[in-house]
This record gives structure tokens, sequence and C-alpha cells, in this order.
């Protein structure tokens, strides 16, 4: 198993945080708080990319001054980091508050699939930001890499490790699994406009709808892994 997810870096390789410049909030801070920023930078960057985005448009959707976002980030690099931290913190905070170390492993693995996508329905920007940075090889994607994916797959490895020891699933790379559920477990969100063309069921973040589509993804995955008997 070593070879699939063992080689997650050490949280000491990983790239420094995103850091604000120092002094008084602007006056600006009262008509833009700080989550309605990350809500707008972090939408803006996973749909028009690093390249698609300026500290000026990001101010523009805003209404805020033109100076907003420089005095208060100092850059677009610092503002992307920023966005990506609000953005995929919770997420990580969220799989580990809510993973019962204690459960069945298959049980274990099922509940990691349905807060994973359950969380991820309503925040489509999660899936498209790593599938905008994922396609080239950048220090963005290096940055979400060590920080949040490093971190996130290995939440799911030791449950693959112990199933794989009591012989309960079949010799399938945990990456596979992995690319199966972020890529394709949370396609309906990302991919909003598509899916509801598709399915508008499939389309719904409401709430039953959403637990329905998790529990079916969990059911395809879950049974692709286990062996027979």
């Amino acid at each position: 198993m070593s070879e699939h997810l063992s080689d997650t870096p050490s949280p000491l390789d990983a790239p420094a945080r995103a850091k604000r410049p120092r002094g008084r909030p602007p006056k600006d801070a009262q008509f833009a708080p700080t989550d309605r920023v990350m809500a707008v930078a972090i939408e803006a960057f996973s749909v028009h990319g690093y390249h698609g985005v300026s500290l000026r448009t990001v101010n523009d959707e805003l209404g805020a001054s033109r100076n907003l976002l420089y005095q208060r980030f100092g850059s677009k690099a610092t503002l992307w980091r920023a966005a990506v931290d609000w953005a995929y913190q919770p997420l990580v905070a969220h799989l580990e508050a809510t993973d019962d170390e204690s459960a069945d492993p298959m049980v274990r693995l099922r509940i990691l699939i349905r807060n994973f996508i359950e969380y991820s329905a309503t925040r489509p920007y999660l899936a498209r930001l790593v599938t905008v940075e994922g396609a080239s090889r950048t220090d963005r994607v290096e940055y979400l890499f060590h920080n949040y994916i490093g971190p996130i797959r290995s939440r799911f490895l030791p449950v693959f490790d112990l199933l794989r020891e009591q012989g309960r699933i079949k010799n399938i790379s945990a990456d596979v699994f992995y690319f199966l559920l972020t890529s394709g477990g949370s396609a309906p969100y990302g991919q909003i406009g598509l899916a509801s063309l598709m399915n508008p069921e499939i389309a719904s973040t409401d709430e039953a709808r959403v637990r329905l589509y998790a529990e079916n993804v969990a059911e395809v995955l879950l049974n692709g892994l286990a062996l027979a008997g």
C-alpha cells in the first residue's frame, strides 16, 4: 500500500500558508467582510482560473474600491492562498470531526464518502478549483496538495490498509478510489450546468436528494472494492 498514498508529504515540507499584510483594516472592510471577499474570490478562481482573475475583477464583483484587495492582501497570489485556506480548511476539519475511527472500517469508509459528497454539494468551487489547478504542475497545485489534498487522502489511507489486512477488499489502488470519489463523485456539483441538463434531480442541492446521491456513490464504490463473501 505504500506505493499508493504513503508518500503524502510531511507538514514540514508544506508551503507556508498565506499571511495578510500588517496594519489596520481599511475602511472598506465594513462593506466587504472577510467571508464575502473569500466567497467571491474562490468562486472567481474556480471558474476563470488563476490567470483569468485579477484583484480589479474581484474588487468590481464586491462593489468595493479598487484598492481594497491590494491594501488587504498585497497581491493576487496572496489572495489566492487566503481564499484556498478559507475554502479547504473547513473541509479537512469536517472530515476529521465526523470520522468515527472506532467504527467498522467498511462503515467508516461509507461515512467518509457520504460526508465528502454532502459537504461538497453546496460548495461547488471545491471540485472546480482542483480541476482547474490540477491541469498542470504549478506552485499553486503543490500548495493545494501539501496542505489539503494530502491530508484528505491520509484520512482514507488507514481505512484502506485495515480493510486490505482483513482481506475484505480487492487489490485496487487507493488513488483510483480517491479520483473516482473526488472527481467523479462530486462532478454533478462542480459541473452544475451539465448536470442540470442531464438530470435536474441529480443537480439538486436539496438535502434529501444529496443524501440519496451520496449513498448511491458509496454503494457503487464499495461494491467495486469489496471481495465476494
